[in-house]
């Protein structure tokens, strides 16, 4: 899977310490722009991440 970390928002610059802390927890919680309501949790593990895009 290739994660697109900054799709949405600048992370390495405004949320770089919370993106560490996730690559360390090894999930991300997701919530969908479309449906606030849903929330999806993503494996960020290294067995799932095959490349990370900023």
């Amino acid at each position: 899977m290739i994660l697109s970390a900054s799709r949405r928002t600048d992370i390495p610059n405004y949320y770089s310490e919370w993106f560490f802390n996730r690559i360390k927890e090894g999930f991300a919680y997701v919530r969908n722009p479309m449906n606030v309501h849903q929330v999806s949790r993503l494996d960020i593990t290294p067995k799932a991440v095959d490349c990370i895009v900023f």
